[in-house]
């Protein structure tokens, strides 16, 4: 765990076993199952850091260091000790920061006097493009932004969290404070994605999902610096894809975005239990069950999406239009939305414009 402030192996090893009281060079030897030599080369290099102090008993630096007169060694306290190492760290990894801002900055300048065909890079190979997404979503300072269709490049299961379906680095990237905002195709939602699971998931860390039928192209985008599409319109799998480094080309897809986003649905907070209303409003399977009817799935797909068999999707489904007086569903949606059980579009352009919560479009 301390590898992060520059200390080896061994180093760890002698300075946890003076935490635990170990104090010779021959009792951190036996702590530590290395040689004398090394636990010494260690406590030097502890010393050094001001991690480690020692004294002889007898007064004499040159003691016998395997008797009663060996020198004695102390680890300084774990919370004085490390503080100035983290503090140190902590500027070293800020004063990185605001170069790499320069850089940034440099580059976008030298970027207006680009060769147009230097705007764009074409990423080609199954596993390279999975790489691209995986780098793309790890770069983004504040921000993600995406549209989830198929085909998938990371539909391998073994690339995919077996407890709650998300890609790692989403679910990493969410915890570190970065917002995704998703939209998910409902082609999608019927042939991969589950509402209890992937989707559940990522609600439940915040994400901003919304659904959507028949969207154009898959996306992905990082801030507003770089952005990943497929090279082909309609491909039959993720085999290449096209990079977008700043640009007016850029500027049109997050606009294009935008547009899209105002023209979903909302289905986030129906999943995460971030729902609003009045205490008699629906149950979490009911939520759950009105905005899959929004998307305009199948009843074979929305029973699959809910983890239920298709008899038993309809009792609930029959159960809702009776606690609702609705004998269609038509009325079922009418009553539903009067009551604001239903997830609200806002108009196209009112959503947050440039603000995000999260998702992993190519990701699942």
């Amino acid at each position: 765990m301390l590898e992060a402030l520059d200390l080896d192996s061994v180093q760890q090893q002698v300075y946890e076993a003076l935490v635990d009281g170990a104090v010779t060079v021959n009792e951190l030897r036996a702590a530590a199952g290395v040689s004398a030599a090394r636990v010494r080369a260690a406590l030097a290099s502890l010393e050094k850091l001001n991690l480690v102090g020692r004294f002889s008993p007898d007064g004499d630096s040159k003691a016998d260091r395997g008797g009663k007169g060996a020198e004695r060694y102390l680890p300084v306290a774990p919370e004085i000790a490390f503080e100035s190492l983290l503090l140190a760290r902590e500027e070293e990894i800020h004063r990185t920061r605001r170069h790499i801002q320069h850089l940034a900055a440099r580059f976008r300048a030298h970027t207006a006097g680009r060769d147009p065909l230097e705007l764009v890079e074409i990423v080609t190979g199954r596993a390279a493009v999975i790489r691209q997404v995986d780098q793309l979503q790890r770069s983004a300072r504040a921000e993600i932004r995406g549209i989830d269709r198929p085909p998938y490049a990371n539909s391998d299961p073994d690339r995919l969290d077996p407890k709650t379906g998300m890609m790692p680095v989403q679910a990493q990237m969410m915890r570190r404070g970065i917002s995704y905002r998703v939209i998910y195709d409902t082609e999608g939602l019927a042939t991969f994605h589950r509402f209890d699971k992937d989707i559940g998931a990522a609600a439940e860390l915040g994400e901003d999902a919304r659904v959507m039928a028949d969207t154009p192209t898959k996306m992905l985008i990082a801030d507003d610096r770089i952005a990943l599409i497929p090279l082909r319109a309609a491909p039959n799998e993720l085999a290449s894809s096209v990079v977008v480094h700043p640009s007016g080309l850029l500027e049109v897809l997050c606009e294009f975005f935008e547009v899209l986003w105002g023209r979903a649905l909302p289905i986030s907070e129906y999943l995460s239990g971030r729902r609003p209303g009045a205490p008699d409003g629906p149950s979490p399977q009911e939520a759950k069950l009105l905005a899959l009817l929004t998307t305009g799935m199948t009843d074979q797909v929305m029973a699959r999406q809910l983890g239920i068999s298709y008899r038993t999707f309809q009792r609930r489904l029959h159960g809702l239009m009776e606690r609702l007086g609705a004998t269609t569903r038509f009325q079922l949606g009418v009553r539903a939305a009067s009551l604001g059980w239903l997830p609200q579009a806002p108009g196209a352009g009112s959503g947050p414009a440039r603000t995000a919560k999260n998702g992993p479009p190519y990701g699942n």
